[in-house]
């Protein structure tokens, strides 16, 4: 009988596109790529003869005995960046809406992002599997009992890409490719921020699926691309929800209360889904219409590839993007 790991249903939806965690807004960005996950290690791993050793996002220690060669990559955030700098996998999770790099689409499926099929995943034997945290935690079992290592990163920030950079260059034998991307990524974000007048706008940023909407609070690449732009998000100082440090309860007399110069709205899952809820639930108000934001056209939708879920390289994308909407005379925005 096949093996399947599933999730509650209302952890698997916000899933489709991506996960808001960790870090908050951030100004500039600096030139240094900051892993938590190499120099420190290194003489550990002369004495002992391993290859590696580091410690996850999980706080789990992870021993590579050698370079992993038979990688298999559960998160679609993961197996892209492995993929942008050179390396490879043996096999993938997928999901609906996550697009998979070309050079993986031949690769095993193993089921499900919150769906893995365990027997499946134990018979390619694997040397390495990468997950995510807050989805992946309870296949740490039967991978420890089993002998394969298992780390579990996050992948939400510009800070946390600086960090995974690095260390996937390692595991994949890529280290002077990962670090050119890298490099090349910096400048390109430096040269848009350079651009950013001191002006300060505030902004609220909503999360919309088909059955909730939420304030984006902190620690989600959304609010990081913002404040690269010298943005000013006005939830910052809100309760956070009691499910997710990362969002507040959404509340539009508070939003009124709050008045916000820009309002940016991120839907989760389909958008034709997101579009029916935002016209139920926010512009149906008759509060939602004397919003400034929404008298003086300044409330829009942005893109989710960019700016719900982390778009690794293409981040300086993500940066124009918005740069472009808010500083039309900075940066062209035909």
């Amino acid at each position: 009988m096949l093996k399947l790991l599933r999730f509650p249903a209302r952890l698997a939806a916000g899933l489709l596109l991506t996960i808001a965690v960790l870090s908050g807004c951030a100004s500039a960005p600096g030139p240094e790529a900051a892993g938590k996950s190499g120099d420190a290690n290194t003489e550990k791993q002369e004495e002992s003869g391993t290859f590696f050793t580091l410690t996850d996002d999980a706080n789990r220690t992870v021993v590579l005995p050698s370079r992993p060669e038979r990688i298999v990559v559960l998160s679609p955030q993961l197996l892209d960046l492995l993929y942008d700098i050179g390396g490879s996998a043996i096999a993938r999770t997928s999901s609906a809406g996550a697009a998979v790099p070309e050079k993986a689409k031949d690769i095993t499926d193993v089921g499900g992002i919150t769906s893995v099929n365990t027997e499946k995943l134990l018979s390619l034997k694997p040397d390495l599997v990468i997950g995510s945290p807050s989805f992946h935690r309870e296949l740490a079992a039967v991978l420890d009992s089993s002998h394969i290592p298992f780390a579990l990163f996050n992948l939400s920030t510009y800070q946390e890409l600086k960090q995974k950079v690095p260390l996937f260059g390692k595991l994949s034998g890529k280290e002077s490719e990962a670090a050119e991307r890298l490099a090349k990524l910096d400048e390109q974000i430096r040269a848009l921020t350079g651009k950013v007048p001191d002006k300060q706008p505030t902004f609220i940023m909503l999360n919309v699926t088909p059955s909730s909407v939420s304030v984006q609070r902190a620690n989600t690449i959304g609010l990081e691309v913002a404040g690269m732009l010298r943005m000013n998000n006005v939830a910052e100082s809100l309760q956070a929800s009691q499910t997710s440090q990362t969002t507040a309860p959404y509340s539009l007399e508070k939003i009124v209360e709050l008045d916000p110069d820009y309002v940016f709205i991120l839907i989760h899952g389909a958008r034709g889904d997101g579009e029916k809820k935002i016209q139920s639930d926010l512009a149906a108000q008759p509060a939602w219409a004397s919003l400034r934001a929404v008298k003086e056209k300044r409330m829009t939708i942005l893109p989710s590839d960019l700016l719900l879920s982390n778009p690794g390289f293409r981040l300086n994308e993500s940066v124009l993007h918005l740069a472009k909407y808010v500083y039309p005379d900075q940066f062209d925005a035909k």
